[in-house]
């Protein structure tokens, strides 16, 4: 089931699902005042805010990313509403439900898809979560928004598990980002084991990779008590 919604954290969500879940378990219990604790990390709590894909070229991994590289233009959330001022996110609900760390968190309606190549960072896909759209549809407000097009030529050197349309090189990009591996959906790891794994800090400049660093993802406790 996918629900529009607006954008959300993802560990803040959960966090309050489970106490929404929790505070109905435990309000049967007269009298009774309980302390629930969860573990809390750097990466999915403070800095993970897009659901866009990123991948390194050769490698079938897949990465959580912190933010998307088109947030450089202020449109890029709406560029396929017809309200540039209706920035349309969605909620999957997934039975049985995908392990913590495996996805984003969704900030606006399409889902794009970044890999890096021969230290080169490039937009190559993009895709409407829940709806199938046509190269016509999604490609043409994707190169008006940035101003460049995508290129076919030497697409076949990009190692990825996925298709993708084109590759765009991110030259507008200057900035740092965040990735991390995601929990994987065969043989994850329990939510706080993937939690302590360190990220990665990718500094770019005009698209180009020119520092990479392993930075451990720091953790804490949050508590809620009910009466």
């Amino acid at each position: 089931m996918t629900i529009k919604q607006s954008s959300t954290n993802m560990a803040k969500n959960i966090f309050l699902i489970l106490c929404i879940f929790l505070s109905f378990k435990l309000s049967a219990q007269n009298g009774r005042s309980e302390t629930v604790s969860f573990l809390m990390d750097e990466f999915s709590s403070n800095l993970l805010k897009t659901n866009d894909d990123f991948y390194f070229s050769g490698n079938h991994d897949y990465y959580l990313i912190n933010k998307s590289p088109l947030a450089h233009f202020s449109e890029y959330r709406s560029i396929y509403s017809a309200d540039p001022n209706d920035i349309i996110t969605y909620r999957v609900l997934y039975n049985p439900p995908r392990p913590y760390g495996w996805e984003g968190v969704s900030e606006k309606q399409y889902i794009a898809t970044w890999v890096l190549f021969d230290n080169q960072l490039y937009l190559c896909r993009v895709e409407i979560h829940g709806e199938r759209k046509d190269d016509k549809f999604l490609y043409p407000p994707m190169e008006k928004l940035v101003r460049k097009t995508f290129s076919k030529k030497n697409i076949s050197n990009i190692d990825i598990p996925d298709p993708f349309y084109g590759l765009m090189p991110a030259k507008w990009f200057t900035d740092t980002l965040f990735i991390k591996k995601a929990n994987p959906l065969e043989n994850p790891l329990p939510a706080n084991e993937w939690q302590v794994k360190p990220y990665q800090r990718l500094i770019f400049k005009k698209g180009k990779l020119i520092s990479t660093e392993t930075v451990a993802n720091k953790t804490w406790i949050e508590s809620v008590t009910f009466d």
